[in-house]
């Protein structure tokens, strides 16, 4: 979980940063969209090689492997002297660390009971969205003491570098790897289970709740910094709140899922209140309404949580043969979804002209985050519009 942590912290440290790159490296947000997402298609497009490996030799001596030249790119990272160098050891940062996430979802499957496994991936996930809500507020709280971004990046790649000495050294060596109760007729692989309806809906939707979460997440807090002048570390911290709703929503769905067995009743209207509460969203941007905006946007976040039982999902239809494959084809979907947002989002506001530019750094109205946000909105309304169409009690 400690090494899960600082996957999730990269994905949203960005956010409360976006000014600062624009200001130290003359670029647009557009750039800066792609900076954001750099991160998330690396980590998506290696997501099946990790996973297929990881089912072949196991968690643990995949993330041995990788995470010290994770630990190298992010002190690269801290040290970037162009924003090309920014952007290349980002990537290195994702490629690195991509396993992780995966690693963790197949070795507690193969410890914990089918009956506790909501629960497990729920206090797993949200363990993550804790780290994303750090990823806001801890660079804010440093801008706001005086240091700069380089700072934030050499503390994290120590920090992450005492983590991985920890895992290597004290944890690993006493892990006992449970064997797999898959026969050999059910490891086969086959590709047409991959790719069933249901499957392909999950992959979908996933895509566009994660790259929602992300987009939103990452532009929010230039969205209270550009209109409403609110300080970048404020912005920041405001901003981390729905970070905060999706790691309190998400134990409580693995609960559920746990205990109703209810998935796709939790999966269907997790997007259809999302989409209603984005809508209210949009609203509050229309009227300039700060306070509503954070309300109508935390509220969303808590209740697009409920996409994270997908790996629920996944175990209790597909068991464990497989998984780690399956797990991260999914999760290469999702990864697509959050390299896609912030971009395209990105894209959208750099079409507007900016109301001013200070140092480098374009300052937008409210009109280019509106439209910005509906892109969001308006994904996640055909994602419900599926899901209640299609979506079926079982995968």
């Amino acid at each position: 979980m400690g090494l899960y942590f600082f996957s999730q912290f990269h994905r949203t440290a960005i956010g409360p940063l976006a000014g600062e790159f624009m200001r130290e490296f003359v670029v647009t947000a557009s750039s800066v969209g792609v900076l954001t997402s750099s991160y998330f298609i690396v980590y998506g497009l290696l997501q099946l090689v990790y996973g297929a490996t990881i089912d072949r030799y196991g968690s643990n001596k995949i993330v041995l492997l990788t995470m010290p030249l994770y630990v190298v790119a992010c002190f690269l990272f801290a040290s970037s002297s162009s924003f090309e160098v920014l952007v290349a050891s980002r990537m290195v940062i994702a490629a690195a660390i991509a396993p992780v996430y995966i690693a963790g979802l197949k070795a507690t499957a193969l410890t914990f009971r089918n009956a506790a496994y909501g629960k497990v991936v729920g206090i797993y996930t949200g363990w993550g969205y804790t780290a994303s809500l750090l990823g806001m507020v801890i660079p804010s709280l440093m801008l706001g003491q005086g240091l700069g971004w380089r700072q934030t990046f050499i503390s994290v790649a120590l920090a992450s570098l005492f983590f991985y000495l920890f895992f290597a050294l004290l944890v690993v060596p006493h892990i006992k790897r449970p064997a797999s109760v898959a026969s050999a007729e059910q490891s086969k692989f086959k590709l047409r289970l991959f790719f069933t309806p249901n499957l392909i809906l999950i992959y979908f939707t996933a895509a566009v709740a994660y790259g929602s979460y992300v987009g939103l997440v990452s532009w929010m807090p230039k969205y209270l910094y550009d209109v409403f002048g609110l300080g970048r570390d404020v912005s920041g911290i405001v901003s981390a709140i729905p970070a905060a709703m999706m790691a309190i929503g998400s134990p409580i769905i693995g609960v559920l899922a746990d205990r109703t067995s209810s998935w796709s009743r939790i999966f269907k209207y997790s997007y259809l209140f999302t989409t209603l509460l984005l809508a209210s969203l949009l609203y509050a941007i229309i009227i300039g309404d700060a306070l509503l905006a954070v309300i109508f946007f935390s509220s969303s976040m808590l209740s697009l949580s409920g996409f994270t039982i997908w790996p629920v999902i996944l175990r209790k239809e597909r068991g464990e043969s497989n998984l780690a494959l399956l797990l991260s084809l999914v999760n290469t979907f999702v990864f697509i979804g959050a390299f896609a947002y912030p971009a395209v989002m990105g894209a959208v506001m750099d079409y507007f002209t900016p109301k001013l530019i200070v140092a480098g750094e374009r300052i937008y109205g409210a009109e280019a985050y509106l439209w910005a946000f509906s892109f969001c909105f308006s994904t996640l309304a055909v994602s419900t519009a599926l899901i209640l169409k299609r979506m079926q009690s079982r995968v």
